[in-house]
C-alpha cells in the first residue's frame, strides 16, 4: 500500500483490493454508534452481524422497530423486500459497509468522493482520507484497523459511525436477539 502519497484515480483499485486484502470471509458481529455532525441530535446506537461467506447481514437501529436484514439476494427492511447484490445492500444501513469497507461508496465513480491519500496512524490503523471531485476541500475519512480489515471510524460529510465493538463470531454461535440500548453516559474513548 502507498502511504503518504497523493493518489490518482487510476490507484483506487489497486487500493481497495489491498483493502480488502486484509480481511479473511467471516461472520462478524459490531456495535456502534452514530451521530449527526454539527447537530444537536444524540447519538444513534446499532448492532450489526455481516456473514461475508453467506452475504447476509442484520442491522438494528436503537429508535427503530423494525430490524433491517439481507440473505440470498433480498433485502428486508421497512419499504419491503427487494432484490439486491450485496455489495448494494448496505445503502439503508451504512454501518453494514463498515465491516467491508471496500464496498463503501467512497471508491469513485458513481460516487463522488474518492481516496486521495492513506496514512498510517499509531502503528496499525490506515487512516484513508477521500475527496470530492468538484471540491477538494469537502473531504471524509475512514479509518481501517490492518489487523481485521474492518473500517473502525468514518467521518462523513454528514454524520460520524464509531465502531465500539467488533469480533469474529463462532460458526455455531447463535444468531444475537434484537439488542436493547442501554442509555448512553457518555462519547466512546477512542483510541489509536
Amino acid at each position: 500500500m502507498r502511504f503518504d502519497t497523493i493518489l490518482a484515480a487510476a490507484d483506487v483499485p489497486t487500493i481497495r483490493a489491498e483493502v480488502a486484502a486484509l480481511r479473511r470471509p467471516a461472520r462478524r458481529l459490531a456495535r456502534g454508534l452514530t451521530v449527526l455532525r454539527g447537530g444537536s441530535a444524540e447519538p444513534r446506537q446499532f448492532q450489526v452481524v455481516v456473514d461475508e461467506r453467506d452475504e447476509s447481514w442484520t442491522f438494528d437501529r436503537q429508535g427503530d422497530r423494525h430490524r433491517d436484514q439481507y440473505a440470498e439476494g433480498v433485502l428486508h427492511s421497512v419499504d419491503g423486500p427487494v432484490e439486491v447484490s450485496f455489495a448494494r445492500s448496505g445503502t439503508v444501513a451504512p454501518p453494514v459497509r463498515l465491516l467491508t469497507p471496500e464496498l463503501l461508496l467512497l471508491w469513485g465513480s458513481p460516487a463522488s468522493f474518492a481516496p486521495v491519500l492513506v496514512q498510517r496512524i499509531h502503528g496499525h490503523w490506515l487512516l484513508v482520507t477521500f475527496e470530492h471531485e468538484r471540491d477538494p476541500a469537502d473531504r471524509v475519512t475512514v479509518v481501517v484497523d490492518e489487523r481485521d480489515g474492518v473500517a473502525h471510524r468514518s467521518y462523513g460529510t454528514g454524520e460520524v459511525t464509531v465502531l465500539t465493538e467488533v469480533r469474529v463470531m463462532d460458526d455455531d454461535e447463535p444468531a444475537p436477539p434484537r439488542p436493547r440500548f442501554s442509555r448512553l453516559q457518555e462519547w466512546p474513548a477512542l483510541e489509536y
